[in-house]
Formats: C-alpha cells, structure tokens, sequence
C-alpha cells in the first residue's frame, strides 16, 4: 500500500477540525470504528489485543487519503491575468511602424502622380468660324453646296445667299437641325425674297440635329452666312 505524506495527512486532519468545529489534535487522535460483528455460524470475535491493534492502525492512517486527494483535487488552477491577454490583443492587432510613413505618403504621391501624368492641356477656345469651315467640310455640307457655297445639288449659299433665304437666323438653325423632309413639295424661306421663295423642296437635305452638336450647328451656320 502507497504511504500518504505527512503533510497531506496534517491538511486533512486540519480541514476535518474545521468542518467538524473539533481540535485538529483531537481529529487526528480519533481511534477506528468498531469491529464488524461477527459472522453467522457463531464465529466468536477476535480478541483485543496485539492484532486488534495492529489492524486500527492502518486503517486509521488510511482514512485520511480520500479528503487529501479531495483537498488536492479542489485546488483551483492559477488565472492568466487580464493584463497579460490584454497586452497579447494589443501586439496582435497593432498596426506595424513601417505602413505609417508610406499612408502619410501616399496622397503626396497621387498628387505627383497626377501633376507628372494627367491631362495638362489646357481647353482651347475654338473661333466659331474656324469651326464652322471644318463642320462645312466634314458634315457633307461642302458635297452638295459645294466648296466655296457655289451651289450644286443644293442651292447656292455664296454672296449671302444664306441671308437671303433666311433673314431671321432661328428659321436657318431650324432648318439645318431638321433637314428639308418637313418641307417635301413645298416652297421654303422667305416669301420678300427676291425671286420668291426657295424651292419647293426636294426632302433630300439630311437632318443635322442628331449628329452634330448645338455648337456645330451654330458654327455652320454662322460661317455659311458670314463667310460664304
């Protein structure tokens, strides 16, 4: 049998008197329980003597193996303090020293970026009649009016022309943004004109509205008027 230290034997004793509101000597001095009573068969008891005595001794220095090991068992395991896992949060979750200084430079080098790689031209103001020569040649207006407003599939527009056929400059953007379909079969312009009215129109004059820009159209019809 495995002997039980010293000093697990004293706490139990110890814990015992506490319990029980006894003496921690008196608890340890208590003797064993009786001896079981005797079998059937009428078996007489065994003596007290030597090995009475004997036999109360192991059983008395066995009995306070069970509350040792209870006490031993019931010792709580020492709590991480709080400190210390608050710490390990803390570096697990701090931003490293090196991302600082690239965040604080970052803006400066999109701003750079940008300075050294952007659109640095600045927008040009276009002459209206600049732009109305090249929308006059490029639109197809030059293919049927010809190149110098000399007239060919179209009417003539040169020597103001233009002017002439539309006095008021809204009735010539009107014309240009819807073509001449609206007036198929029919005479267009200004009825003071001399010589009459223009036409009556062909339909064959394409709308402009759809493909060229307010600014366009104005150009062209300001160069037509001024310059043809």
């Amino acid at each position: 049998m495995t002997e039980v230290p010293e000093h697990l034997l004293r706490r139990a004793r110890e814990r015992r008197a506490a319990l029980t509101g006894g003496d921690a000597g008196e608890a340890g001095g208590t003797e064993a329980p009786a001896a079981p009573p005797a079998a059937e068969g009428g078996a007489a008891p065994a003596p007290a003597g030597e090995g009475a005595g004997a036999s109360a001794v192991p059983a008395r220095a066995a009995s306070p193996a069970p509350a040792a090991a209870a006490l031993v068992a019931q010792e709580p395991e020492p709590e991480v303090p709080a400190v210390y896992v608050a710490a390990a949060r803390a570096r697990s979750s701090r931003v490293p020293t090196w991302v600082v200084p690239v965040l604080a430079v970052l803006p400066v080098w999109g701003f750079l970026y940008l300075g050294a790689f952007g659109n640095r031209s600045k927008p040009q103001v276009v002459d209206p009649l600049v732009l109305g020569a090249q929308v006059y040649r490029s639109a197809g207006c030059s293919g049927c009016h010809g190149a110098s407003g000399e007239g060919g599939v179209g009417p003539a527009l040169q020597k103001g022309g233009a002017k002439l056929t539309f006095p008021n400059v809204d009735d010539q953007l009107s014309w240009v943004r819807t073509g001449s379909g609206p007036f198929t079969g029919k005479p267009y312009g200004d009825p003071n004109r001399p010589g009459g009215q223009r036409g009556p129109a062909k339909g064959i004059m394409p709308p402009f509205g759809s493909t060229l820009s307010d600014t366009q159209i104005r150009a062209v019809v300001k160069y037509e008027r001024e310059k043809l």
